[in-house]
């Protein structure tokens, strides 16, 4: 009889897919907000058969945009996936959002990637957004396909939107096609001539500067390649990044969604994977099931995942596998298994998180690092329930979405909850969370801007079992000193072994796994209210009886007396600093100058060229929204705007005290 469950670590099985198995290509949809990326999943869709009529974004009856607050803003807010056939191919598309306060949900999806289309409009071109995304592309090494949507819009100007693209993303933008009629609602797209002369010539001259093969062969043929061997190159350097192959249409009208479904499956899908390795897969969504658990959204790298699988997620956890679905044309389908290249909506995995790998963690480039690389949020917010009887309701809801996702943070406050976001759009999402998913309702107050606590100097406690005040069966002495900037929590156990309880190595495999984990708490919260961080604790002295301790009696010991070193050692808090960059057309540098300024942000390089100027700088992260949010006036919406947390620096005492 077949036991209840299987350890997957090691197990191999050749069933399952290999080296001739079912294709599967993972591609992701971004653009910048309304380049009509929506628009494109369901056109893709419909072309594919997967759903017999186009939705509308303004109609809110899109297949992907499924919550009520992406309907009503006519923006994508979470991944979603759905699926669709390519001839041989399944294409599961992954619809990420657009907007900056979601950048996070887009990093993280697009690490499950096999590609990417990135969405352009033909009247707007390139817009802020659509850099900030494509080098984010290029920065985790996803291979990229160009789509020029919104031909038959008035005003389009392809010509003038591929200028833009090999001005402000890549020279390497090789167009399969143009455009006839633009602007009008008969707009056409004609493929490319592949054996047209003067089409070989310019593609084999583009193609040779990158691929040394294909260059010889052109000097010994002393004429331009065929159209076989031009689309095996160039099939090599997209999928290696180094060209984009760029398609022109209208998701509207349908108008070179076709030509763009041929180009993603005959150039993107990337080989089989080995369905007989040991099973590895990513986590990379994670839903409230609607019976309760959790529903985990993972893509398959190797091996097989089935039902009743029990499967390691890191860190010494381990869940069972008890359903799961898999994305197929049509919409996800009840399967016993899940083979490499899938995506799949697992059961079971009650003590998942967004970004764990399941089973093997395995080198996929730098999309593999992805969602752990995030930086967490900058800001973070006072949420109140508006019936007071549901305080407890509302911490334990918000306890549990930070449980989720780890670059959520959650702490209590008083009467209220203090969650750590990205932007006042993820206010609005996170309300409409609780509110469907838990029927509270919420309000959320000011960001503000989260700081952090550095010891001032050295401090040291220490609490000996028996004496007054101290009921527990554990002696523990520490020393709290600064660290460098940085370095986060070192622990330096220093006491003698003979006084670590031999338990707590067999309950947590090591003390020093032990004492770290418990320090998260006196950690959380510093002299200030500010999380403490860039310090040495140095465990000096421990003992217990004869009987040993629990392990509650060391938890306990450990977070009173680290509390007690931090206050005695005193506390500097200091504030977010943001190394950022701003690129922006000539003309409007003095405008974008002027506001730098007006929010006391001194540019420290300035280079101007063609097409764009940029400034860069160091800026509180504190300035940094109404930088962001002045600059889209400031440039006529073409400025570009990208920050990245670079230190911390002391603030003033007088203003040091975290808003309680």
């Amino acid at each position: 009889m077949e036991p209840a469950h299987r350890q997957t670590a090691v197990r191999h099985d050749a069933s399952t897919g290999g080296a001739d198995g079912p294709r599967h290509l993972n591609l992701g949809v971004l653009a910048h907000v309304d380049a009509g990326k929506t628009s494109l999943t369901e056109a893709l869709l419909h072309a594919g058969g997967a759903i017999g009529r186009l939705g509308r974004v303004d109609a809110g009856t899109t297949q992907t945009d499924s919550l009520a607050l992406e309907r009503q803003r006519g923006i994508t807010i979470r991944a979603a996936v759905a699926a669709f056939s390519a001839g041989d191919v399944t294409v599961n598309l992954v619809d990420t959002p657009g907007h900056p306060d979601f950048i996070a949900e887009v990093d993280r999806s697009l690490a499950v990637l096999d590609g990417a289309v990135l969405v352009l409009s033909a009247v707007e071109g390139v817009q802020a957004q659509t850099v900030v995304l494509y080098r984010a592309l290029r920065r985790l090494g996803v291979p990229v396909v160009l789509f020029v949507n919104k031909i038959d819009r008035r005003g389009a100007a392809p010509g003038t939107v591929l200028d833009g693209i090999r001005r402000r993303l890549s020279t390497e933008a090789v167009p399969l096609g143009a455009v006839r009629d633009a602007g009008t609602a008969s707009a056409l797209v004609t493929p490319l001539a592949w054996d047209a002369p003067e089409v070989t010539e310019d593609l084999t001259a583009r193609l040779a500067a990158h691929d040394d093969d294909l260059l010889e062969e052109w000097l010994a043929a002393g004429r331009p390649l065929g159209r076989a061997r031009l689309y095996t190159a160039l099939a090599r350097l997209t999928r290696a990044g180094t060209v984009h192959p760029l398609v022109f249409g209208s998701a509207r009208t349908g108008a070179g969604v076709g030509q763009l479904i041929g180009t993603i499956s005959g150039l993107l899908t990337p080989p089989a994977g080995d369905g007989a390795a040991p099973v590895a897969a990513q986590v990379f969504k994670v839903e409230r099931a609607p019976a309760g658990g959790r529903l985990c959204t993972v893509r398959m790298r190797a091996g097989a995942l089935r039902v009743r699988d029990r499967v390691p997620l890191g860190g010494g956890r381990w869940a069972t596998v008890t359903g799961l679905e898999v994305f197929e044309p049509g919409g996800p389908v009840r399967r016993d298994q899940a083979g490499p290249g899938q995506i799949a909506r697992v059961r079971g995995l009650e003590g998942a998180r967004i970004g764990d790998w399941i089973g093997d963690r395995i080198g996929t480039g730098p999309a593999a690092a992805a969602s752990s690389a995030l930086p967490a949020p900058g800001f973070e917010s006072r949420v109140t329930a508006r019936d007071p009887a549901r305080h407890g309701d509302l911490h334990r809801a918000l306890s549990e979405l930070a449980d989720i996702d780890p670059l959520i943070a959650v702490r209590p406050d008083r009467d209220a909850v203090r969650i750590s976001i990205y932007g006042e759009v993820q206010q609005q999402v996170l309300a409409a969370t609780l509110a469907a998913e838990f029927g509270i309702a919420a309000d959320f107050g000011p960001t503000t801007v989260r700081c952090v606590e550095r010891p001032s100097g050295v401090g040291a406690a220490v609490l000996r079992m028996g004496e007054p005040g101290h009921p527990h069966d554990f002696t523990l002495g520490v020393r709290v000193e600064p660290a460098a900037p940085g370095s986060g929590v070192e622990l330096v156990v220093a006491a003698e072994r003979s006084g670590i309880p031999l338990h707590v190595y067999t309950t947590f495999g090591d003390f020093r796994t032990a004492v770290l984990g418990y320090l998260a708490q006196p950690l959380a919260c510093g002299p200030h209210g500010w999380p403490v961080t860039d310090l040495r604790v140095t465990v000096t002295e421990a003992a217990y009886p004869p009987a040993g301790p629990r392990a509650a009696e060391v938890r306990y010991t450990t977070e009173a007396v680290v509390h007690q070193a931090i206050t005695r050692a005193g506390t500097t808090v200091c504030e977010p600093v943001d190394r950022f960059a701003v690129e922006t057309p000539p003309g409007t540098l003095s405008a974008v100058l002027g506001l730098l300024a007006r929010n006391g942000v001194a540019p420290q390089v300035l280079h101007t060229g063609d097409p764009v100027a940029v400034v860069t700088g160091t800026a509180r992260t504190t300035v940094i929204p109404a930088v962001r949010a002045g600059l889209h006036g400031s440039t006529h919406g073409q400025g570009v705007l990208e920050s990245r947390l670079d230190h911390y620096t002391p603030i003033p005492r007088a203003t040091a005290r975290r808003p309680s």
